[in-house]
């Protein structure tokens, strides 16, 4: 059925203009947001995102999608208020961040935010023309508006197809997780109705650091629940989409605790978290929408071959750790993006695999040449293998190739006694 502008216009001028607010309308405006979405391409639907009380965790009114994926937001304010004001606030900079295809409103006038930068406006009507006697919309307004929310419907979601925009993409959205998650571990504190969240907080502050504050506990949980599901997304493959159900088994069982901490997804239906439930949607969307096979290329993971060690796994999941995964350097990107200064903390810097794969040969090299060590980093009884800074681990990774390298290649029932007797 197309939009009915007309009845949506005679629904407007129903109810009182002094009386009015941006949410009055808001049933009409749904209404006929659903009629230009099918117009424009069926399958798109329109949600109404609830009401937030807290500052921190607000989300656009309307959010659309299609195929389980975001493919843009509607902002409605009140009629009359000064969008080009609004178009230069902090609330659209922040929403223009999460989402290139946005619609603003006060349901006379729409302004749409392209894919492509441009900023398309069109006005159904004044405020004045409601308090007309005969109600009647100009005809160049009605089909200039139908063309402007056709282009905003039709836009696709993007794919993200580059390492560094994925890390940006997803370090947005952490921030936006962390700042929730502080304020909601705050909230249950003073109100003294800890839940799961301050239940988790306890655990790691009783059990790994006694020290460790509010603030720092939703940092790195906001970090792990972004990166939880892209790890997820990964192992999923490109024809099953993640989901809140299905997030753990696809996390493998080398990440045990991300594993077990996404759990905390379950939560997202409760009440107190309902007001996060968006950004954990937008990384989703992310994630389930990627171009892993373009990923793959811009981290240069065709590029490199894996040194052959000659080790036989007992199953897939055991054989990908002995391989050289490109994403073990993305944790980098995605930290310098959500928090260059916790980056350089943590010493998360990236050296290339040949630089890596140099030093430890020259390392083995002199142990052989200078110190007498025959076997050189394989001898565990004279050798320790220690870093300092492990950062994501690849000279470590680089180390035990080398060590297996040398001794043949261990089956994998010795290669963990292996890393045991060399790692300190």
């Amino acid at each position: 059925m197309a939009a009915d502008f007309e009845s949506y216009f005679r629904r407007l001028a129903a109810s009182a203009l002094d009386e009015k607010t941006e949410h009055s309308d808001r049933d009409s405006l749904k209404a006929l947001l659903e009629q230009a979405a099918d117009d424009a391409e069926p399958g798109g639907r329109v949600l109404h995102e609830p009401r937030r009380d807290r500052s921190g965790a607000g989300s656009p009114d309307y959010k659309i999608t299609r195929g389980g994926r975001i493919a843009g937001y509607v902002e409605v304010k009140a009629i009359d208020e000064n969008l080009s004001k609004i178009l230069k606030s902090e609330q659209i900079k922040k929403y223009r961040t999460l989402s290139d295809n946005l619609l603003l409103t006060d349901y006379l006038e729409f302004i749409w935010m392209t894919p492509s930068g441009d900023v398309r406006r069109e006005r159904l009507a004044y405020s004045e023309d409601l308090l007309a006697k005969k109600l009647a919309l100009r005809p160049e307004r009605v089909e200039a508006v139908r063309g402007l929310l056709r282009g905003f419907f039709s836009a696709t979601p993007s794919r993200i197809a580059r390492a560094e925009d994925l890390a940006l993409a997803l370090a947005r959205r952490a921030a936006l997780l962390r700042d929730f998650l502080s304020e909601e571990l705050q909230r249950q504190t003073k109100e003294h109705r800890e839940g799961r969240l301050h239940a988790l907080f306890d655990v790691f502050r009783k059990q790994v650091f006694h020290e460790l504050s509010v603030g720092d506990f939703a940092d790195a949980f906001a970090q792990m629940l972004a990166y939880g599901l892209f790890l997820a997304r990964l192992n999923a493959g490109e024809r099953e989409a993640v989901t809140l159900d299905n997030v753990r088994q696809h996390i493998p069982g080398s990440f045990a605790l991300i594993r077990e901490l996404v759990r905390f997804l379950e939560e997202m239906n409760e009440p107190e978290y309902r007001e996060v439930r968006w950004v954990i949607d937008e990384v989703l969307s992310i994630v389930n929408g990627l171009d892993l096979d373009a990923i793959h290329r811009d981290l240069s993971f065709r590029a490199r071959k894996a040194i052959s060690r000659k080790v036989r796994a007992v199953n897939e999941e055991e054989h990908r750790l002995f391989e050289k995964d490109p994403f073990i350097y993305f944790y980098e990107d995605f930290l310098k993006a959500y928090d260059p200064k916790m980056r350089k903390s943590r010493g998360v810097y990236y050296t290339p695999p040949p630089v890596v794969n140099f030093i430890i040969r020259a390392i083995d090299d002199i142990l052989k040449d200078t110190f007498g060590i025959e076997r050189g980093l394989a001898d565990h009884e004279k050798v320790t293998v220690l870093d300092f800074a492990c950062g994501t681990g690849t000279f470590l990774l680089e180390a035990f190739e080398k060590i297996f390298e040398t001794i043949g290649g261990p089956d994998a029932g010795q290669a963990d006694q292996i890393v045991r007797e060399h790692l300190t």
